[in-house]
């Protein structure tokens, strides 16, 4: 499937929003409020796949929309913000990934969301849905940002909250600058600002369903607080856009890594510091992947023999893992030799 750029918006200095034209009744494109699509870009005969949430609203957006934030070095993003035009066709994936709502008209939650900058783009669409459809329930927004001018969907949201007022209430953290406003606080989440959230709009912690979406430390930090005050980890959704950089586990010590793959058979050394899939794609071998942060199964192989180590927060159930299930994105090889299977 192709999309095509109907219109490109700047949101902030360096976060743009970009819709496309709507798909014929024969070829729409599914989604669910939460959910992303990757996009297919070649840039130098080289086709690169970036996986990125929908910011709208499934239901009442006639237009699919992304919103991309700026990333430093960041090929993809930094192409999107200065190369991409109205008019472009992008080959895209059928949307997919884990993290996202099915409102129900009679569904009664109150839902608690934390976003952490960028990571507001698959809220605001999970925002938007459940307040047009589902009525019942309330939502509580976190939304954590170092500026106060780098707050995306500011104005959107505002005028939510103005018109759902009794349903959905906001409360901002601004780290780099002091605000003044009632809704907003400076410095970074801890316990004591979610405590104090909470005990404003009357929700025990044990009653709200939870999901969190922004930077590594950012969710870390939300899910340890969420712990220590007793929620369960099955009223927790999470998803992270970016990974830290590993450290290396064996310093100067390549693994042998061989990979079967379509009746094929390939060999590569791989630094500790490399995920599988990035030595593949560097090797052009062509595997199967999308999100590349252990957040969906398209990478989804086998650990046949050796020893690997993936990131925390991924995809994958412990008894998968146990079963030698791994997801190349996020698999870090530590043995000195390793087979996979796909």
């Amino acid at each position: 499937m192709k999309l095509t750029v109907k219109n490109i918006q700047q949101e902030t200095a360096d976060t743009v929003s970009v819709s496309f034209k709507k798909a014929g009744l024969f070829n729409k494109l599914k989604y669910n409020p939460g959910q992303f699509v990757t996009l297919h870009i070649k840039l130098n005969d080289i086709v690169h796949k970036r996986a990125y949430s929908f910011s709208s609203n499934p239901f009442t957006d006639d237009e699919p929309k992304i919103t991309v934030k700026r990333v430093k070095n960041g090929l993809v993003s930094n192409y999107i913000h200065d190369s991409l035009k109205v008019g472009d066709k992008i080959p895209v994936d059928k949307p997919g990934g884990s993290f996202f709502v099915k409102p129900e008209k009679g569904q009664q939650k109150n839902y608690v969301l934390f976003a952490g900058g960028s990571g507001i783009t698959p809220i605001f669409s999970i925002i938007s849905s459940l307040l047009h459809k589902e009525p019942k329930s309330k939502i509580i927004l976190i939304y954590a940002n170092r500026f106060l001018n780098s707050i995306i969907f500011k104005e959107k949201l505002e005028k939510l909250r103005k018109e759902y007022e009794d349903r959905f209430k906001i409360e901002f953290l601004i780290s780099k600058e002091i605000p003044v406003l009632d809704n907003y606080h400076h410095g970074l989440i801890t316990d004591g600002i979610v405590m104090d959230v909470l005990e404003k709009y009357d929700l025990a912690f044990g009653k709200g369903q939870y999901m969190i979406c922004g930077p590594f430390g950012f969710m870390e930090a939300v899910k340890s607080i969420l712990y220590v005050n007793g929620v369960s980890p099955t009223k927790i959704k999470e998803e992270l856009f970016k990974r830290p950089d590993r450290v290396v586990l064996k310093n100067g010590v390549l693994s042998k890594v061989q990979i079967q793959l379509k009746g094929k058979s390939h060999e590569l050394s791989v630094q500790g510091n490399t995920t599988i899939l990035q030595a593949a794609m560097a090797n052009n071998i062509e595997m199967p992947y999308s999100c590349r942060s252990g957040m969906c199964s398209t990478c989804l192989a086998s650990c046949i023999s050796g020893d690997i180590s993936m990131t925390e927060g991924h995809f994958l159930e412990q008894k998968d893992v146990d079963a030698g299930k791994i997801l190349t994105c996020v698999s870090y090889p530590t043995s000195e030799n390793v087979v996979i299977s796909i």
